[in-house]
């Protein structure tokens, strides 16, 4: 066993004796607290508090597929990569809901100009909670009375320059009786990673979608938006008997890691030492159980072999992960990335400097 690996279980341990610790002696005498606080809460996101402006373009219609766009920049900045992706939707028949903390002037310009509806609102509870209140807001409105098809995607993800020859197309498709997804995830419980979901009509005509929304604790950190949003969210619609269908599933990625195809695939994008180099570093992961691996991140090479159309941007900013480094291979391929892109993109944190 790798030291990397041994150190990484320990830490786990940790972690789950100090949550177990928690939950015995702390969680009984912080319960009532919380309970009341989370009644508060609720009840200012069902009036719609959080909602500052709902920018509706008098010519906008109803929709039958709608895409839901959780955005965030600092500055307030609409990047050129965002810019692409959602003209394509748009010219693909999708109605646009931006959903954002702080457009300026020149992301709000852009989006009048293509009669796109902004909802701009304080910036809480990550991008399930950006979801709830365009959801709540939009039914309140009669907004969603014809929506057939409905897309939950965020910007933690740099598109691929050539979306269409890549997976794209076939996710916007849909199943009209599943919900689908690109990548899975066992971690903390099965989901399908919620960069980008696309929700049927079977299932947006249930009660319990809107429940969902209705009664969401959209006020966490990024913890709470992957416990009480990706996962329950993915748990809620297997326990009413929704199919979950991710297009690159994380059984067929780690099997995919030995085949013959991955490393031909790899040798026509870079010299045989490369290949091996590579190879070896994704078989790394086969000594940790399936529970502790996210193929987004961890897969990120392979997913693009794959025709995966996405790049997360914690692996270009932060990559606190340490997988490989995705632009080994996208770097030099300008039908993945776009380098003058990611400058408008990325937005690293600051690591310090010397005094």
């Amino acid at each position: 066993m790798g030291a990397r690996s041994l150190l990484e279980r320990r830490l786990r341990r940790w972690q789950q004796d100090w949550e177990s610790w928690k939950q015995r002696r702390l969680a009984p005498l912080a319960a009532p607290l919380q309970r009341r606080h989370a009644e508060r809460m609720l009840a200012r996101i069902r009036r719609l508090e959080r909602v500052e402006q709902l920018i509706w373009p008098e010519q906008t219609a109803a929709a039958s597929r709608m895409v839901l766009f959780c955005h965030y920049s600092p500055r307030g900045h609409l990047q050129a990569c965002v810019r692409r992706l959602l003209n394509n939707l748009t010219d693909r028949g999708w109605q646009v809901l931006v959903i954002s903390s702080g457009l300026k002037e020149a992301g709000l310009q852009w989006c009048a100009e293509r009669q796109m509806p902004v909802l701009l609102r304080s910036n809480q509870g990550r991008d399930f909670g950006a979801f709830q209140d365009a959801w709540l807001a939009l039914a309140q409105r009669g907004a969603l009375q014809q929506c057939q098809q409905l897309v939950l995607l965020n910007d933690s993800v740099y598109p691929v320059v050539d979306l269409e020859t890549s997976s794209w197309p076939r996710f916007l498709d849909g199943h009209p009786d599943a919900v689908v997804g690109f990548t899975d995830s066992f971690q903390n419980g099965y989901h399908l990673q919620s960069y980008a979901l696309n929700i049927p009509a079977a299932v947006l005509q249930q009660p319990w979608w809107h429940g969902f929304w209705w009664s969401y604790p959209g006020w966490g950190g990024t913890a709470a938006a992957i416990r009480d949003g990706e996962i329950g969210l993915s748990q809620l619609l297997l326990r009413h008997g929704v199919a979950l269908q991710p297009l690159h599933g994380v059984v067929g990625l780690r099997s995919w890691l030995c085949s013959t195809a991955l490393a031909k695939q790899l040798l026509e994008h870079c010299s045989a030492a490369a290949a091996d180099l590579l190879l070896g570093q994704l078989l790394e992961s086969s000594d940790r159980a399936i529970i502790h691996v996210s193929p987004s991140h961890q897969f990120a090479i392979p997913l693009l072999l794959q025709g995966f159309p996405f790049i997360k941007r914690d692996l270009l900013e932060s990559n606190l992960c340490h997988s490989l480094d995705p632009l080994l291979l996208a770097g030099g391929r300008p039908d993945w990335v776009d380098a003058v892109e990611l400058v408008d993109f990325l937005r690293p944190p600051i690591i310090g400097y010397k005094q």
